[in-house]
């Protein structure tokens, strides 16, 4: 594990496509009683093809060891269920843009509430999925030094969340909060993921 601070790494337009059955998942959560169809297949196929052409993906993290994390972030390390105290932490933000908000704000505005619904869970799935893609290029770096990833924590806290976009400089790929406080992009996340001790084996 290199003691200096690793640059912060941008990246951006990476393709991400959407899982049909965690659209499906994160919608039973937005309508009560809704029931797989094959008209609901075909509209989460469609509006999942649809939502290619909207996205503006784009990533910010960096890794530091405890030695250079900043202040605010030492309760981060801390074992977890049992588990090993992280040697290094990942500070991630991702956003899939704000085209995707913007489709489901004329769906709302037309009083598409099915559709609303929809576009929001394709939405949270996009997000993820960006969330996963940055963990699997933060993988292939654990590895080099014989690590494995603990997991992966989306921060909720307000002021974790913050700390962590400011840390990174969020701003740089259009990640802020909206004048009511709220993160915007609306599909866009912001973690940690920790990583495990050199395991001997891999030496």
């Amino acid at each position: 594990m290199t003691s200096a601070v690793s640059s912060i790494k941008k990246i951006r337009k990476f393709r991400l496509r959407a899982r049909p059955s965690a659209v499906l998942r994160n919608l039973k959560l937005l309508l009560e009683n809704a029931q797989t169809t094959p008209e609901l297949d075909k509209d989460i196929e469609t509006e999942s093809a649809a939502a290619l052409a909207l996205l503006e993906t784009a990533a910010l993290f960096v890794t530091v060891p405890r030695g250079q994390a900043p202040d605010w972030a030492e309760a981060l390390w801390v074992a977890t269920e049992g588990g090993p105290v992280p040697v290094a932490l990942t500070f991630f933000t991702v956003t899939i843009g704000p085209g995707l908000e913007g489709e489901l704000a004329g769906a709302l505005s037309r009083g598409e509430g099915f559709r609303s619904r929809v576009l929001t869970a394709l939405g949270e799935e996009l997000a993820d999925q960006g969330a996963s893609f940055v963990e699997r290029l933060v993988a292939e770096e654990a590895l080099q030094d014989s690590c494995d990833l603990l997991d992966r924590r989306a921060f909720t806290d307000d002021g974790m969340s913050r700390s962590t976009m400011v840390f990174l400089g969020a701003e740089r790929i259009g990640v802020g909060y909206d004048v009511g406080g709220h993160r915007a992009p609306r599909f866009t996340r912001v973690g940690v993921i920790p990583w495990g001790p050199p395991s001997k084996k891999r030496k």
